[in-house]
């Protein structure tokens, strides 16, 4: 599979402003760690001089051996302890340094509130379930009663804090400009979240949920106007749009680089599209989509678990390769695999149907990840057959999945890995496409 596990780092923005519930939970740890395994833990390569570790007086080249009594001997070990550990938490460090042990204990440091010149950044809190999802909006600076978008992205578990030097951070920082606020909310477990299940064990119904607290929330903000809320959708985010929509009267939606089709007829040609691209005859590309739709069969329309299918004898190998199993891990494709089944379940006609607002849909000619404009004619087609007149479909020749501009899937496909070209070519068409539909819907 060939979707994009992307976490940007993040650095920008302003003001943080606290909401009432926000002592319910402590904020992250800031540990400020780059590093990668060596034989015994992992070397040091940098630290952050404002985190914790650093202030702990770890080093670059010292070897962080244990935090809290557990070995850590691979970067995942690391950042499965890492992601627990709360700012003013009680913290052990055992590392070796030139060979010799250390141990050093203290507490954790608070990872810093981002900040911007062009917005106030609201941390907030919303209670979901049995816990609470971190919530980080956007206000435009000095203004009131402003229109707002909630922000739905792709379906991977990177946070919303990841997003200020990512695509999402400049498309943000656009909309800002031009007067709309922005409200994003982490998925279950990812960033500040306390007590909430683990993203990559979470189910595309616990995604839904949390991004219906989210329109919840953002229609509780007293700065915003509330007849103008929008939802953008991105990737998997327009998959969720509609079903969001379907519970609430939002001024408008926007899709952009999404599906429509159940996901066991998508991937094939998803499939044809991306194989050639790394390096993969047509002919070799169509023998493995005529087996791989074998096993897409039983997982998504039989609803087979990768464990099932890999019990079959002739499966065995691309339950392995293609859905990523292993025994014991219920991850496929950095999510549970029961997402992806009750995504293909999902009935996007229906939902699209009883969308009763405008809709935006847009496809990037260099898109070769969500490479189908079929998706976005059959939604545009939908809304307009059960709302005439409110849906739009256009079509931006040279963006790609990330917002990136490039010519097509080969230039795409060439760059997507580097993010210098990445950071200096971001699509500021999306932007203005985006506004100026809003501003005609509002």
């Amino acid at each position: 599979m060939k979707f994009i596990h992307k976490a940007f780092l993040s650095i920008a923005f302003i003001l943080f402003i606290v909401y009432g519930n926000s002592q319910t939970a402590q904020r992250k740890a800031f540990m400020g760690l780059y590093g990668s395994a060596v034989e015994g833990g992992i070397r040091i390569d940098s630290l952050v001089t404002t985190a914790t570790l650093h202030a702990f007086g770890l080093r670059k080249d010292d070897v962080l051996t244990k935090m809290n009594g557990k070995n850590i001997r691979t970067m995942q070990e690391y950042q499965s302890i890492a992601t627990t550990i709360r700012t003013h938490d009680e913290l052990s460090i055992e590392y070796l340094r030139k060979g010799k042990q250390k141990k050093v204990t203290g507490k954790a440091l608070m990872k810093p509130y981002e900040t911007s010149g062009i917005a106030d950044i609201i941390y907030d809190w919303v209670p979901f379930r049995s816990g609470r999802l971190r919530t980080m909006t956007y206000r435009p600076k000095n203004k009131d009663h402003v229109p707002c978008i909630l922000l739905i992205p792709g379906y991977n578990c990177g946070s919303i804090e990841n997003f200020t030097t990512s695509y999402n951070g400049k498309l943000i920082n656009e909309w800002i400009k031009a007067g709309y606020a922005v409200v994003t909310i982490e998925k279950s477990g990812v960033g500040d979240s306390y007590r909430c299940t683990p993203c990559v064990e979470a189910d595309m119904q616990t995604d839904i949920e949390s991004f219906d607290a989210g329109y919840n929330y953002m229609e509780q903000l007293s700065f915003v106007n509330k007849q103008q809320l929008f939802i953008w959708g991105h990737s998997m985010g327009g998959v969720i749009a509609p079903e969001i929509a379907k519970n609430h009267k939002p001024a408008g939606i926007i899709a952009f680089a999404t599906v429509f089709r159940p996901w066991n007829e998508f991937l094939p040609e998803m499939h044809r599209v991306q194989s050639p691209l790394d390096g993969k005859t047509y002919i070799e590309t169509e023998a493995f989509v005529r087996e791989i739709e074998k096993v897409y069969h039983e997982f998504f329309v039989n609803k087979l678990s990768p464990q099932q299918i890999h019990a079959i004898p002739a499966y065995r190998a691309m339950a392995e390769s293609d859905l990523e199993y292993k025994e014991g891990n219920t991850t496929m494709w950095g999510r549970h695999w029961k997402f992806w089944q009750q995504i293909d379940s999902l009935n996007l006609a229906d939902s699209w149907s009883k969308v009763q607002c405008p809709v935006l849909s847009i496809f990037g000619g260099a898109d070769y990840i969500a490479c189908s404009e079929l998706e976005h004619f059959l939604i545009t087609e939908t809304v307009n057959t059960a709302h005439p007149g409110n849906g739009t479909h256009i079509t931006i020749p040279d963006i790609d999945h990330i917002m990136v501009r490039n010519k097509d899937w080969k230039s795409s496909h060439k760059n997507i890995a580097n993010a210098e070209y990445r950071n200096a070519n971001f699509h500021y068409g999306i932007a203005e496409e985006t506004v100026k539909w809003m501003d005609e819907v509002r």
